[in-house]
């Protein structure tokens, strides 16, 4: 089956795209909290290009607002994901490139956990001081959008919320759960990704070329948005 989750992105940044101007609820709110004296001008997709700004919400004083929009229906959604190489080169974790790698495999081929018990402690140790930048290259990266929309494929309700309070305010303490998944606070996690179906069936997935092997930081959405306040909340 294919991978329906781009599909399902796109229809969510447009479905934002066209309905938060609509909405003069949310748009005092956003003007309300950000301090912006302009009327709504235009809400308008960005592209693949512009990484985690993914809508523009322009008003006519000048000032714009970038979003992050992301939709979730279970509610443990991926952030980003990269190779195990690129990830510890971006964050300086090449010692334990090797320890991640391994990791990888022995999930592919089910024969361990992600991290073992013996590497715990080194793990929570090199990851604890990166764990405010992880997060930060997950959620907002160099583009750093303004807001973080979380749409409720179930509820069809979008949550609006302020991104720098958000990364400001999460919990960084590291830990390695009992299934091995390295866990940043009470909603992000750092794993292997899986997965990737048919279209790698030609490569074994114990090979690390293999998508499956990659990293993935995710978040538990559905907990996020029931334990924390929006800005405001709308039904598209």
């Amino acid at each position: 089956m294919a991978n329906q989750n781009p599909q399902i992105g796109v229809n969510t940044e447009l479905l934002f795209k066209n309905s938060i101007g609509k909405n003069l609820v949310a748009l005092a709110a956003i003007k309300a909290h950000f301090g912006i004296r302009g009327n709504f001008a235009r809400a308008y997709k960005t592209g693949s290009d512009a990484g985690k700004s993914d809508v523009i919400v322009a008003f006519d004083d000048q000032n714009r607002k970038s979003a992050n929009v992301k939709a979730f229906a279970a509610g443990f959604n991926q952030l980003t994901r990269t190779t195990i190489p690129s990830f510890c080169t971006q964050f300086g974790l090449q010692l334990l490139q090797e320890t991640l790698e391994q990791g990888a495999v022995r999930k592919a081929g089910k024969t361990g956990k992600f991290i073992e018990d013996a590497d715990n402690e080194t793990v929570r140790q090199a990851f604890e001081p990166l764990a405010q930048r992880i997060v930060h290259y997950a959620l907002a990266n160099l583009e750093n959008p303004e807001l973080l929309v979380l749409y409720d494929r179930k509820a069809n309700k979008m949550n609006l919320y302020d991104m720098a309070e958000v990364l400001d305010s999460l919990d960084y303490t590291v830990t390695i759960t009992p299934r091995g998944t390295v866990k940043i606070g009470d909603y992000i996690t750092v794993q292997r990704k899986g997965g990737n179906g048919v279209k790698y069936n030609h490569i074994a997935k114990t090979d690390l070329s293999h998508p499956g092997n990659n990293l993935q930081v995710k978040m538990k959405v559905r907990e996020f948005v029931r334990d924390v306040a929006p800005i405001v909340s709308y039904a598209p």
